[in-house]
């Protein structure tokens, strides 16, 4: 839905308004709970543990959420923002808020990826686990990059590149999903 997921405003003024952090952002966005271990957030946090220019804002709730804070806290002290469930409404500000989406998925569990386009349209690249679903949606080295299946120092290398390169990715990205 373009009228609801496109480039916004001052991105600036939506971090404030957020509570995000001042430092580039990486978004994750999923359930977090045993049915969606595969969304691979586990391998995220390690590889933001390599990234330590960026910091990581995740959306979602669920049983294993405790777990995954702790984990993340431990790896990347203050680096890390668990903000819970996110409205409808509100989803395409974080995703205009962020630098980069991941969706570093783990196996073929993962067919499509929703949030991908979402987010693209809103004008963020993404990073994501090169898979069959996934794959088809990210314009590599146009709109993000692909990364090998739960390899933390790839994703690491990949949400680098996304980050210096954004301004030409959410512009490509922006275009791709026009398209």
């Amino acid at each position: 839905d373009l009228a609801a997921f496109h480039p916004g405003a001052d991105r600036g003024a939506l971090r404030a308004r957020l509570g995000l952090p001042e430092m580039p952002i990486v978004f994750f966005l999923a359930r977090l709970d045993r049915a969606h271990y595969f969304k691979g957030l586990h391998v995220l946090i390690e590889a933001l543990a390599l990234l330590p220019e960026a910091a990581l804002v995740v959306g979602g709730d669920g049983e294993w959420r405790a777990n995954y804070e702790a984990q993340a806290r431990a790896r990347l002290g203050d680096r890390v923002c668990f903000v819970g469930d996110i409205a409808d409404a509100a989803l395409p500000d974080h995703y205009r808020a962020a630098d980069v989406l991941a969706l570093p998925s783990i196996d073929r569990t993962e067919a499509f990826g929703l949030v991908l386009l979402e987010a693209l349209a809103c004008g963020t690249p993404v990073v994501a686990s090169r898979l069959p679903g996934v794959r088809t949606l990210v314009d590599e080295g146009r709109t993000g990059f692909l990364v090998q299946p739960g390899d933390a120092p790839d994703l690491a290398t990949r949400l680098g590149e996304c980050l210096r390169a954004r301004p030409t990715l959410s512009a490509n990205a922006v275009a791709f999903v026009r398209e």
